[in-house]
């Protein structure tokens, strides 16, 4: 469980990308950073994975993007002019371009022209609901002290590609923090009858057994993206994650079909904590 950089990596992650640091700064949330194993980290747009940035000692960083996201072998393709950024597809599918960008080169390529064009074709691509419904809740919840989303879309190996939604930290007292982990799932989706309950207490059993590990990981996670500055709130220098793990699935919209769903929910799991949202005229 490492989610944070190498001491000597963050410094030069520091450095370099602080004019990203900026541009998502001011994005609100549309924009973000979530770091990943290996000295990487993926910067998100609206939910969805923009890019995959490799951070590689004494060499170019490698980043990946999805191959329609930048209208990859086509005459609207992003980089078509750009000498500085020759792509090769990558993945089995080669659903995704690889480039490896200097630092020097790191800013052009994510100049904000760049961006815009990219984020624009991920608008166009669209999302599931309930990756809309995730980013609406971190948009909606940036800069509180007392709950903070750290991470979203985890995976671990030993969960076998399952995928917590969002992992957040709730304030117990000043800089002291539990985790919060949120199941988000639309009210039409038939997993909340019984589903999301046996995933949701794996999860749970999953961190409660690895808890030191995901505790020294998400307090040195806290830490390093503080120095970003790209949040304002919680300021602490510095949390401690206590050992108390909640579990709370929150539903939105369907409220007619997910109010069924959620009753039969409540038969078999009465100890999950539930929140519905309602689209109310």
């Amino acid at each position: 469980m490492k989610r944070y950089f190498d001491d000597d990596a963050f410094e030069v992650f520091l450095k370099d990308f602080d004019f990203l640091f900026k541009i998502i700064k001011d994005e609100r949330g549309e924009l973000d950073i979530k770091i990943r194993p290996k000295n990487s980290f993926n910067l998100y747009y609206k939910g969805q994975s923009l890019a995959k940035i490799v951070l590689r000692k004494n060499q170019p960083y490698k980043i990946e993007i999805n191959t329609k996201f930048l209208n990859y072998g086509n005459h609207e393709y992003i980089f078509e002019k750009e000498k500085r950024f020759p792509a090769n597809p990558s993945g089995k599918t080669k659903s995704r371009v690889s480039f490896n960008i200097t630092a020097s080169n790191l800013h052009p390529f994510f100049q904000k022209k760049h961006l815009k064009r990219i984020c624009r074709n991920i608008d166009k691509a669209g999302s599931n609901g309930e990756v809309m419904f995730e980013q609406m809740l971190i948009t909606d919840n940036l800069n509180r002290e007392d709950i903070f989303i750290i991470d979203q879309q985890i995976t671990e190996t030993s969960l076998k590609r399952k995928r917590m939604d969002l992992l957040a930290l709730k304030q117990v007292s000043n800089n002291k923090y539990h985790f919060l982990l949120i199941e988000v799932k639309l009210g039409n989706n038939k997993e909340l009858r019984e589903d999301v309950g046996v995933q949701l207490n794996q999860y749970l059993k999953h961190i409660n057994a690895n808890f030191r590990d995901w505790k020294q990981c998400y307090e040195k996670n806290y830490q390093q993206i503080r120095e970003t500055g790209i949040f304002e709130k919680p300021d602490y220098e510095k949390i401690e994650i206590v050992n108390k793990t909640i579990g709370k699935v929150v539903v939105c919209g369907y409220s007619g079909v997910g109010k069924k769903y959620l009753k039969d929910l409540g038969k078999i799991y009465p100890e999950i904590n539930v929140k519905q949202f309602k689209f109310n005229l």
